[in-house]
């Protein structure tokens, strides 16, 4: 088969990347002005958990009606992220200045919080654009994957800081990490937690529909 007949892997491949090139750049923009980021990354979990599950449609009409419907929720979430990240930056300055004997300590137990906030990051504003529920339950609930599916949780900490790391350290790779770089590894790990909430949605639904409504007028499957 020619790679670039209409409908090749490599012609399925090239719009999975556009369109994560897309969905990367109008997350971005979104975060910029920093208070948004919270319901940024909530529309980018929602796309890419439909991406996974061949359910996608048009990109940005997706992205933006999870980013409208979450926006108060996500918005306090992310402000609760942003006083942990503050305390975290502010203790480890505190430890680089003081240099006390058991710094090495204190450092270690700041650097696995850290760790642990990334992954509870992730599972958090997943969780949002997937499920209805309030804001403590839905931190309660990533808090509890994040321990709950442990290796799952290693696997996502992994596929996001890596990238980072080599972007980071590479200069001729961070073009990449503008235009992949939440997106990319966002993909990864939803590929990892979807069968986490594929069994959550299926215990749930023999109960009540909890889960936040599919769109159907989004275009195509969406």
């Amino acid at each position: 088969m020619n790679i670039f007949e209409e409908g090749s892997a490599f012609q399925r491949f090239l719009g999975k990347m556009t369109d994560l090139m897309i969905l990367n750049i109008v997350t971005l923009l979104m975060c910029l002005p920093v208070i948004t980021a919270g319901a940024a990354l909530t529309g980018m979990h929602y796309v890419l958990l439909k991406m996974v599950r061949d359910q996608e449609g048009y990109i940005v009409p997706s992205f933006f009606r999870s980013f409208k419907r979450n926006l108060l929720q996500a918005t306090l979430l992310w402000g609760v992220f942003l006083v942990l990240w503050y305390l975290i930056a502010i203790n480890l300055i505190l430890l680089v200045r003081g240099g006390s004997g058991g710094s090495l300590w204190l450092l270690c137990a700041l650097s696995v919080t850290a760790l642990i906030l990334v992954v509870v990051m992730i599972y958090t504003f997943a969780i949002l654009s997937r499920f209805d529920n309030t804001v403590l339950h839905t931190l309660f609930n990533a808090v509890l994957l994040t321990f709950g599916e442990l290796p799952r949780s290693l696997e996502m900490l992994l596929i996001t800081l890596v990238p980072l790391a080599a972007g980071l350290r590479v200069t001729i790779l961070l073009p990449l990490l503008v235009l992949f770089g939440l997106s990319v590894p966002g993909y990864a790990c939803a590929r990892v937690y979807e069968p986490v909430f594929a069994k959550i949605e299926k215990q749930l639904t023999d109960k009540v529909p909890p889960q936040k409504e599919d769109d159907t007028d989004d275009g195509q499957n969406d």
